[in-house]
């Protein structure tokens, strides 16, 4: 494990929608850069995400997809929620870890409730086309809603959509309150 040591800090951010791992602007970065952990565990939580993401990109180190996602899951164990995301796309991708949307989905909610756009936009897929969770157009606008009006433009044409589809669904869909989900809690 130690071959990624000793790395900068870095963030990964990407949509499910992409099959790449993505950059995302230090703007937006420092918005997302939420935890449900100590200040003292955050510091750690920002440098196993950040191993984690130079392992998964191969950054200064060959590119190793189980190494990461044993990274991104120390992190997201601290309650890093950009290791959580990033951790639920090892999971979709079956990148490291085997292929698996309810995991996914459990690690994308977690990052979705500390405002992780990205965690919020493909949460929202998630629900939409039924993968890992039931399907369920509303919890699908709810999660899109929230990310939409973090100014995720993915997510804003995908409500579009669902408004042709189903007009009723956004109408009875609230921006705020809580959402019970479905999505499974991790098994290791």
């Amino acid at each position: 494990m130690n071959r990624c040591l000793g790395l900068g800090l870095g963030v990964l951010l990407a949509s499910a929608s992409a099959t790449a791992w993505a950059q995302a602007p230090v703007a937006k970065a420092e918005v997302e850069d939420n935890a449900s952990t100590q200040p003292a565990n955050l510091t750690t939580a920002k440098l196993e995400n950040s191993i984690g993401t130079r392992c998964a990109l191969g950054e200064g180190v060959p590119q190793d997809y189980a190494l990461a996602a044993q990274w991104f899951r120390k992190a997201a164990e601290h309650g890093y929620g950009k290791a959580e995301y990033n951790l639920g796309m090892q999971y979709y991708f079956g990148q490291g870890l085997p292929q698996d949307y309810a995991l996914a989905a459990y690690w994308w909610e977690r990052a979705a409730n500390q405002n992780i756009s990205a965690a919020q936009y493909n949460l929202g897929n998630l629900y939409f086309m039924g993968q890992g969770v039931s399907r369920d157009y509303q919890k699908a606008a709810y999660w899109w809603q929230k990310a939409a009006a973090s100014g995720n433009a993915d997510a804003s044409r995908n409500l579009a959509v669902l408004a042709k589809m189903e007009p009723a669904v956004l109408h009875s869909t609230p921006l705020a309150g809580p959402v019970a989900t479905s999505a499974a809690a991790p098994q290791g």
